[in-house]
């Protein structure tokens, strides 16, 4: 009996010994997390130009938050008013969510989501007094897509059926577009440019006009970037979400880095991590995303066309 005792007294010591272990390594490595996010310093080098677009795509819109379904997965949404709601710089409407009665099979197929514009051609407005400056980087967006996909993006002109984008300029809407093709006339659909959005950011927006959504909501993202939910705001964890691995809506397994459409690694951080200099997000090898605003890439064209 006396063995017996001593055996199952080792037995619960190894235990102890294996569970404290554990803990003691889940607590080096969340040190050494901290550590190494510490060991980052303040935000990557990147030019004043970046710096400005990176903040005018983190617009603050104000409202209270309602789930919907996005792309056969739940998000919780800022409701706008008007039957608009904002998904960072994404406006969407109700037409963009899936219906409550729509089946599983059914999900996935573009048009039932975001409606393709017409004839390949993104047409849009701007108004008189929007600066000049401005200006040029919407006509520098809409050439730089027409030159580099399948798709046309051009003023419109009175002879045009078609509904349109109007280009706004709002300092308080930041770098905005509502997603895909609404068929609306006099105002148009939204899209905005404060100050800050730099042609990149044009180019961004008029990609989410196309129905493109960001690169790091990709079904697949967590093979490729890890997401520091722990350095995030809490009420801007959703812009964060996953789209369903079944919804059809990506063309590749692969997630894109680089792409004009992917969130940087210092978005929505909260007061600590932007003091400590951590990240909300960065690439699985550790590395720190420094977002692109100067091109598409490849795989950016590639889904543009897969598309149109």
């Amino acid at each position: 009996m006396k063995t017996l005792n001593v055996i199952n007294g080792m037995n619960m010591l190894s235990r102890i010994l294996a569970l404290s272990f554990l803990v003691l390594v889940s607590c080096e490595s969340d040190i050494e997390e901290q550590v190494a996010e510490q060991n980052i310093g303040e935000e990557a080098e990147i030019s004043e130009e970046l710096r400005q677009t990176l903040e005018a795509e983190q617009v603050e819109f104000q409202g209270p938050k309602v789930t919907k379904v996005l792309f056969g997965t739940e998000v919780q949404v800022v409701s706008l008013g008007n039957g608009e709601y904002a998904l960072a710089d994404i406006i969407l409407s109700e037409e963009n969510f899936d219906s409550e009665d729509e089946s599983e099979q059914n999900r996935g197929v573009w048009d039932r989501r975001v409606t393709k514009w017409p004839n390949k051609t993104i047409l849009y407005r701007y108004s008189s007094n929007m600066p000049q400056a401005t200006k040029d980087k919407v006509i520098y967006a809409a050439n730089y897509i027409t030159d580099n996909t399948d798709l046309t993006v051009r003023k419109w002109k009175s002879s045009d059926n078609a509904g349109y984008v109007w280009v706004g300029y709002s300092e308080s809407s930041g770098c905005s577009a509502q997603l895909g093709y609404k068929n609306q006339k006099f105002p148009g659909q939204r899209m905005n440019l404060a100050s800050g959005c730099s042609q990149g950011s044009a180019i961004h927006e008029f990609l989410h006009v196309a129905g493109i959504i960001h690169e790091q909501n990709h079904w697949n993202r967590d093979a490729y970037v890890e997401v520091l939910w722990s350095n995030i705001l809490d009420d801007k964890e959703f812009n964060y979400f996953k789209v369903s691995d079944a919804n059809g809506w990506e063309i590749s397994d692969v997630l894109d880095t680089n792409s004009i459409m992917m969130y940087g690694s210092y978005f929505f951080r909260t007061p600590q991590a932007i003091s400590n200099g951590w990240r909300s997000m960065r690439r699985v090898d550790g590395s720190t995303i420094v977002p692109n605003r100067s091109y598409m890439t490849s795989k950016d064209i590639q889904i543009i066309n897969a598309v149109y």
